[in-house]
């Protein structure tokens, strides 16, 4: 069956990413840092996302079906917020109130703010000024976090299903390999393919994803992928249809989901297509 159009996007998914962004300083107050980021990044549920537990326990999860933020304490015991209730910049500081109750009674003891926004991403910018996804501006919105309940169920489900077909594809390989995880910042899927053991990002690797939008670039979702390093003089072979080179500000292919929600089986779509891909970058890699 065909994936829902997702109509009106744009202008639904901003709202989404906002509550999905405060993820990120939280996870780097918590975590302790992991090759490759992924100690920021957050997993896909059929209901939304998940930080997954947190090494004391609790968890942080965005349900769209539900349009709410939930902190599920060590204990178990839920505490909700709605995101109707909230800008982006309210929903961090409820959300940091009640982690402060437990997990995060410890970090915010020797912190000094105005908010505790502030005092969280100032502690990690202190200790760790390599931080990513720590600035305040990024997660201090102040804008209703209003949005389509209808468009958050259609967009999870594509969402879920194009990761199902990533997933998929990725069985399918052999090698060092990333999971298949979301990123706050540009809240796209993706997953790294290595080369070499060693996985490093400043080496040899295949990144395949999926965006919801690239502002300037594209208003709607899409799978993007790429080889890194990419040759300069490399001729570009002919792509399996509907995938497309992309050659502005980034080189790599890019397939709409547009044309994947056409699709009758749309996570058998996305794996053919991934795995004809991976095949061409792999080659462009050797």
């Amino acid at each position: 069956m065909p994936l829902a159009p997702l109509e009106r996007f744009i202008e639904n998914i901003k709202a989404i990413h906002q509550a999905a962004e405060i993820f990120a300083p939280i996870a780097r107050a918590i975590r302790e840092a992991q090759a490759n980021w992924l100690h920021i990044a957050i997993n896909i549920q059929p209901y939304g996302f998940t930080s997954g537990q947190y090494p004391e326990g609790g968890e942080l999860v965005l349900n769209l079906q539900e349009a709410a933020v939930f902190y599920y304490r060590p204990n178990g015991e839920p505490v909700s917020f709605l995101l109707e209730s909230h800008s982006q910049k309210s929903l961090f500081e409820a959300v940091l109130s009640a982690m402060k109750e437990d997990i995060l009674a410890d970090f915010f003891a020797d912190t000094e703010g105005d908010s505790l926004a502030e005092r969280l991403i100032s502690k990690i910018l202190a200790y760790k000024p390599d931080a990513v996804s720590a600035a305040l501006a990024a997660v201090s919105h102040e804008d209703k976090l209003s949005y389509d309940i209808q468009l958050g169920k259609d967009y999870i489900k594509a969402l879920y299903t194009v990761f199902t077909g990533m997933a998929r594809f990725r069985a399918r390989l052999s090698g060092h390999m990333t999971p298949i995880v979301v990123w706050p910042e540009h809240f796209d899927v993706s997953t790294l393919w290595f080369k070499d053991a060693d996985m490093d990002d400043n080496k040899a690797h295949i990144n395949i994803g999926f965006a919801p939008y690239t502002p300037g670039q594209f208003e709607r979702p899409y799978l993007y992928a790429y080889a890194y390093p990419f040759p300069d003089d490399y001729e570009p072979q002919d792509l399996p249809s509907p995938a497309f080179w992309h050659n502005e500000g980034w080189r790599g292919i890019v397939v709409h989901y547009d044309d994947i929600a056409k699709a009758d089986d749309a996570a058998l779509f996305v794996e053919e297509i991934c795995l004809k891909i991976f095949k061409l970058l792999d080659d462009v890699l050797h």
